[in-house]
C-alpha cells in the first residue's frame, strides 16, 4: 500500500512539474492538461493525508500512544487534514465531470472547441476550487476528534448541522459525475469509432486517457457502500449503499474494497495519463529513454559493420 502510494505521489508530481515548469510552454493551451493538474493537486493531497496520517495511524499501531495524547488534546491539526483529505476527494469527482465534459466537446467540434475552452477553462479553475466546498462545509464547522479503531485513531466529527452527512453529500457527488460520466464518456467513444480521422493524434490519445480514466472512477462509484447504524425493528447494523442496502456484509472486507478503488483512481489517473500520452511520458523519463535510443543506435551501428 505504502509502495504504489509512493509510487503515485512521485507520478502527480512529476506531471506537475512537467506541465507548470519544464514543458509550460508546451502544455498551456492543452485546457485538458491545465484541468488534470487541478486532478493531480487534489491527488496529492489525498496521498499525503493518507500516508503521513491516516494510514500511519491506523496501520502503524505502536505510534499511537505516543502521538494520541497530543491529538485528543487538540483538533486543530486534526480538522486541517480531516478537511483537505475530504476536500480533495470531492475535488477529484467535480475533475473527473470537467474532464469528460472537455473531451466530448473535443469530439463534438473538434475545430472550435480550443477557442470555446480558453473562455471556458478560467471558469473551470473557479468551479473546481469553490464547488467542492458544497460537500465539506459542514465538517469545518463541526467538532473533529480523534477515534479510536482497531489499535490505531481515525478521524471523525460530531455533524454541527445533524442532515448534513458527509456520506450523503460524497453520495451526491460521486453518482451526479457517474451519470455525466457515462453520457460523456459514451459519446466520446462513440465519435471516435465513427469519425476517427477528424481528431487529430494527439487529441485522440487524450480521449482514450479519459475512458481510461472514466473506467476506473466506475469503480470508485461501485465502491460506495456505507456502514451506518439502522434502526430495524431492533438496533442492527446495515451497509448502505445509495441504490440498495446490504444487510449481511462483512464490515472489514468491504472497507478493504472500498480503499482499493479510490487508491486505485487516485494513483491511476497518473499512471493512465504518462502511459497513454507519450509526450508526458518522454518529459518524466526523458534521459532514461534518450540513454535506451543511443544503446539502440550503437547497437545497430555494431550489427552493420
Amino acid at each position: 500500500m505504502c509502495l504504489y502510494l509512493t509510487l503515485g505521489l512521485f507520478l502527480h508530481f512529476s506531471i506537475l512539474k512537467v506541465v507548470l515548469v519544464t514543458e509550460k510552454m508546451a502544455f498551456k493551451e492543452s485546457s485538458f492538461f491545465q484541468i488534470f493538474v487541478f486532478d493531480s493537486v487534489f491527488s496529492i493531497l489525498i496521498i499525503m493525508t493518507d500516508l503521513f496520517f491516516n494510514r500511519l495511524f491506523i496501520y502503524v499501531t505502536p505510534l499511537c500512544p505516543l502521538v494520541s495524547p497530543f491529538f485528543f488534546d487538540s483538533t486543530v491539526i486534526l480538522k486541517t487534514v480531516f478537511v483537505m483529505g475530504n476536500y480533495s476527494r470531492f475535488g477529484k469527482s467535480v475533475a473527473q465531470v470537467v474532464m469528460v465534459l472537455n473531451r466530448m466537446s473535443c469530439v463534438l467540434q473538434p475545430t472550435s472547441y480550443k477557442n470555446a475552452w480558453k473562455s471556458l477553462t478560467p471558469i473551470c479553475y473557479a468551479v473546481l476550487t469553490i464547488l467542492p466546498i458544497g460537500g465539506i462545509w459542514n465538517i469545518a464547522i463541526s467538532k473533529v476528534y480523534a477515534d479510536p479503531t482497531r489499535g490505531g485513531f481515525t478521524i471523525n466529527y460530531i455533524k454541527a448541522v445533524k442532515w448534513a452527512a458527509l456520506s450523503m453529500f460524497q453520495s451526491i457527488y460521486i453518482l451526479t459525475a457517474l451519470v455525466i460520466t457515462i453520457i460523456c464518456t459514451s459519446i466520446t467513444l462513440y465519435k471516435l469509432i465513427v469519425l476517427p480521422n477528424r481528431i487529430k493524434a494527439a487529441e485522440k490519445s487524450l480521449c482514450f486517457t479519459s475512458i481510461f480514466i472514466s473506467a476506473a472512477f466506475l469503480l470508485v462509484a461501485a465502491s460506495q457502500v456505507r456502514y451506518q447504524p439502522t434502526i430495524v425493528v431492533s438496533i442492527t447494523h446495515k451497509f448502505q449503499f445509495p441504490f440498495f442496502i446490504c444487510s449481511s456484509c462483512d464490515v472489514d472486507l468491504l472497507l478493504l474494497l472500498q480503499a482499493f478503488p479510490f487508491d486505485s483512481f487516485t494513483v491511476g489517473t497518473a499512471v493512465i495519463l504518462i502511459l497513454a500520452n507519450r509526450h508526458i511520458r518522454q518529459s518524466i523519463f526523458g534521459i532514461r529513454m534518450q540513454r535506451e535510443e543511443r544503446v539502440r543506435t550503437m547497437s545497430g551501428q555494431m550489427n552493420s559493420l
